[in-house]
C-alpha cells in the first residue's frame, strides 16, 4: 500500500520540478525573435517606480520608469533611465511592474502626455532570467549578420549594375 502512495508523490515531485525548469526557458527563441522583430527598443531593464497614471473602465495605463541593465536593441545605453507606458486591466498590483524585466517597446503617442512614447509590446514584458538573455543575444548576433550580408548584397548589386553598363 506504500508504495503505490509513494511512486504517486515521487512523480508529482517530478513534474513541479519539470514544469519550473520549462517556465525559465519559456519562452522559445522563435517566440522572442518575433517580439524583437516588432520592437523598436528591447532591454534588460531594472524597473524602479510604477504609478498608474490614468484609468479607463477595466483598465490602468502605467508609467514606469527604469534604468537599463543591457541593451539589445535601440538607441539605448547601459545605467541610461528610461520611461515607458504599460496597459493592463485594472487591478494589478504594483509589485508586479517592478523588478528586474525584459521588455520589448514601440514607439506610441501618448494621449494625456501628447507626445510620442515608448509603449510596451502587449504580452511582452518578461521576468529576467539568464535563459532568455542568452536567447536574445544570440538574436542580436544573427541580426547583425543578417543586416551585413544584405548590405553586402546590396553592394554587389549596385557593382554589377555599373559594371555592367
Amino acid at each position: 500500500m506504500m508504495k503505490p502512495l509513494s511512486a504517486v508523490f515521487l512523480l508529482l515531485f517530478v513534474l513541479s520540478v519539470t514544469a519550473v525548469a520549462q517556465d525559465d526557458q519559456w519562452p522559445p527563441l522563435s517566440y522572442l525573435r518575433q517580439d524583437y522583430r516588432s520592437a523598436k527598443v528591447v532591454a534588460h531593464v531594472h524597473v524602479r517606480e510604477a504609478e498608474i497614471v490614468n484609468r479607463i473602465v477595466g483598465y490602468e495605463d502605467w508609467r514606469i520608469v527604469c534604468d537599463v541593465i543591457e541593451p539589445f536593441k535601440g538607441p539605448l545605453r547601459k545605467g541610461q533611465e528610461l520611461v515607458y507606458y504599460h496597459g493592463a486591466e485594472a487591478g494589478f498590483k504594483k509589485e508586479l511592474f517592478l523588478g528586474e524585466k525584459i521588455v520589448f517597446l514601440i514607439r506610441n503617442f501618448h494621449e494625456k502626455d501628447k507626445q510620442r512614447v515608448y509603449a510596451v509590446i502587449e504580452n511582452s514584458t518578461l521576468p529576467y532570467n539568464e535563459d532568455r538573455a542568452r536567447k536574445l543575444r544570440t538574436i542580436v548576433r544573427s541580426s547583425r549578420h543578417e543586416r551585413r550580408t544584405r548590405r553586402r548584397s546590396r553592394r554587389l548589386k549596385v557593382a554589377q549594375h555599373f559594371s555592367a553598363g
